[in-house]
């Protein structure tokens, strides 16, 4: 045991050089290094930073969620994802453009989490009518992030009976701390789904202005 415990430390001092110098090597405000991003053509390119909106947020231990636009002034709209568990590569959720001022709630979604000797596991669907884990997005267009009513990311097992009776759990992030902390971390992910639109310009630019604010 001991012998395996040193080793294991000697691969991890050995392996993070290699992780921060990956991360250090990428310049993610130079988009001609990039992929084109994989939202493109999955979204109508008239919808811009000019006159939509895309939201985001850090959403924990979730194998897939689905958000439904349950707002009948707009047109029906389903965005689904597909989470990738990794060591060192959070969960954030990045929405393909929405309308300003429709509504989008949490109606599936599974995952599972540990917690010490504990596994808990969930599997849940929503109605509509029950208005749980709604999101507004806001009627300006631009890019926001968003976090839950308590601060706390983690919506899973007995947190979504805590959680319900908000109704509207997802709010703005503030200017501060934690909105720098989203978008300088989300910038990997954004770029993925965005790189070469307009979109990831934006985003650039509104992560350059958080970064300067104290």
């Amino acid at each position: 045991m001991k012998r395996f415990c040193k080793f294991f430390a000697v691969c991890s001092i050995l392996l993070l050089p290699l992780i921060f110098s990956s991360c250090a090597s990428t310049d993610w405000s130079n988009v001609d290094l990039l992929e084109p991003g994989d939202y493109i053509g999955q979204y109508d390119e008239s919808m811009t930073p000019e006159n939509s909106c895309v939201i985001l947020f850090f959403f924990m231990d979730n194998d897939y969620a689905t958000f439904r636009q349950i707002n009948s002034d707009f047109p029906e709209d389903i965005q689904h994802f597909e989470y990738k568990k990794a060591l060192f590569k959070p969960q954030y959720t990045i929405f393909k453009p929405c309308k300003p001022g429709s509504r989008y709630m949490l109606t599936d979604f599974k995952g599972s989490n540990y917690s010490g000797n504990f596994h808990t596991t969930w599997e849940m669907e929503f109605s509509p009518k029950q208005k749980y884990f709604v999101i507004d997005v806001p009627k300006e267009p631009g890019i926001y992030a968003y976090t839950t009513t308590s601060g706390n990311d983690i919506i899973w097992g007995l947190k979504v009976a805590e959680f319900a009776h908000y109704g509207n759990v997802f709010q703005i992030i503030p200017d501060g701390k934690d909105a720098k902390t989203t978008y300088k971390h989300a910038v990997e992910l954004f770029a993925k789904h965005y790189a070469h639109t307009p979109w990831y310009d934006a985003f650039l630019e509104k992560r350059e202005k958080m970064m300067g604010k104290k």
